[in-house]
């Protein structure tokens, strides 16, 4: 005996293969349309969808008027690399980036201004109760800042892996600190008491790490001199690509 199927149990383009209990025909139907409505459910028979995950690499950003030689030696072999529509790579720098098998991505003003937002980084050492608390505020607070660990070597690591990010380390030895940092080629560190030293930092520096030393300071003060970091934007070399420069 022929078996038919009842107009309107399943949904368009569902048959199934071999002799279903009602029960279990009506489940697969309900779940084949939900999954296409909604994707958050799907058959017992179905594929798994693939996941895809974002890329854990950060693609530098360069927005300013020339990309030289020396833009190009910062970067990884098969790295990729977001260049503003207008911005002129120089022949040397061009052939080095074909060498290193670098791409260049265009982008348009709305992705570069994005960018210029930067991102943010905090590490604080060891210390009295009241940094653990500062911590907690840091994290807790208003802007999306990253937590690293409390060491040199990990801020210059993540700084140097993508362009545009800024590190506040707190620490009682900033004096070291400072030192250490600077001798990684791209890290630009520079010490600050109080809000006006960070602004002249990054505006003759292009500080991209600022040290502080807790003592004699409060988790609000701390947090200003956080503030007035971030209000700077994304750190940037001021002397790429101009003085100094290898174009």
């Amino acid at each position: 005996m022929r078996r038919t199927t009842t107009p309107g149990l399943f949904p368009a383009g569902f048959a199934p293969a071999r002799a279903l209990d009602p029960i279990r025909a009506v489940d697969e139907a309900v779940r084949s349309v939900l999954a296409e409505m909604f994707g958050g459910f799907r058959s017992s028979t179905s594929p798994a969808p693939r996941i895809v995950r974002p890329s854990a690499a950060v693609e530098p950003v360069f927005a300013d008027r020339l990309f030289g030689l020396r833009q190009a030696e910062t970067l990884a072999d098969g790295a990729t690399i977001r260049v503003a529509v207008g911005t002129v790579v120089t022949p040397l720098a061009r052939d080095l980036l074909k060498k290193k098998n670098v791409e260049i991505r265009l982008i348009g003003s709305a992705e570069v201004a994005a960018s210029a937002r930067g991102e943010w980084a905090f590490a604080i050492e060891d210390g009295p109760g009241w940094l653990v608390a500062l911590r907690r505020s840091m994290l807790d607070g208003a802007g999306p800042w990253r937590e690293l660990a409390p060491s040199v070597d990990d801020a210059v690591a993540w700084l140097g892996s993508g362009e545009g990010r800024g590190v506040l380390l707190v620490t009682t030895d900033g004096a070291t600190a400072v030192w250490r940092a600077c001798q990684s080629s791209g890290v630009r560190a520079a010490f600050a008491n109080e809000p006006a030293d960070v602004q002249r930092a990054t505006g003759t520096l292009g500080a991209n790490l600022i040290v502080v030393d807790p003592a004699g300071k409060s988790i609000a003060w701390i947090k200003q001199l956080a503030t007035a970091f971030r209000r700077a934007g994304a750190p940037k070399d001021p002397f790429a690509g101009g003085i100094g420069g290898t174009p």
